[in-house]
């Protein structure tokens, strides 16, 4: 059956935790416990990132996901080296490094950012200092060059250091070749990927 309300995302994650805190608690929250929860929230997921095994699922011949760093982690290798669409969480960087050399001996020369969120750019500034270019949408490299709030959890999150900056940015539309393929990085608006 479908539904005319979607939750999203952050709220389903929100509605977990609140519920959790309500079942260990026996009780409602005040507003300022729950923003005290939420405010931990990042941390909570950075503790199972440092931990999480990386999984890493081949999709085809020279492509492939790695999960367990936050959001999921596209890989292309090739002959122009490794290309990343996303770089997860910085606390999994060795298990990350791990995978990525399972995949190929190349270095990461490319990074991809669909978005600034933490759980798909954290891992940025150890991937840009290696020497990989980092390209994404004008406004990823703003809102990683600013401190960002989200109100939802409570939140401040820092700007990254320069490593970690987007150096090639797009307005609309990008193209690169790669690896024997043609990328297009696009801007969707109101979109989350």
């Amino acid at each position: 059956m479908k539904s005319g309300h979607m939750i999203s995302r952050r709220g389903f994650c929100l509605c977990c935790m609140g519920t959790a805190t309500f079942a260990a608690t026996g009780g409602w929250m005040s507003p300022r416990e729950a923003y005290a929860e939420a405010r931990g929230l990042v941390s909570l997921i950075k503790d199972s990132a440092a931990q999480a095994k990386i999984v890493t699922h081949r999709l085809r011949d020279n492509v492939s996901i790695l999960e367990g760093s936050g959001g999921n982690v596209a890989v292309l290798s090739g002959r122009d080296g490794l290309v990343m669409v996303d770089a997860g969480i910085s606390v999994s960087r060795h298990q990350m490094t791990k995978a990525l050399s399972a995949i190929s001996p190349q270095p990461v020369t490319h990074l991809i950012n669909t978005h600034w969120h933490f759980d798909h750019s954290d891992g940025n500034p150890w991937i840009g200092a290696g020497g990989a270019e980092i390209i994404a949408h004008e406004n990823t490299r703003k809102y990683l060059s600013q401190v960002k709030r989200v109100e939802d959890w409570d939140y401040n999150f820092l700007p990254l250091v320069q490593t970690g900056l987007p150096g090639r940015v797009f307005s609309k539309e990008h193209s690169v070749k790669l690896n024997g393929q043609s990328l297009t990085l696009k801007h969707y608006r109101s979109a989350h990927t």
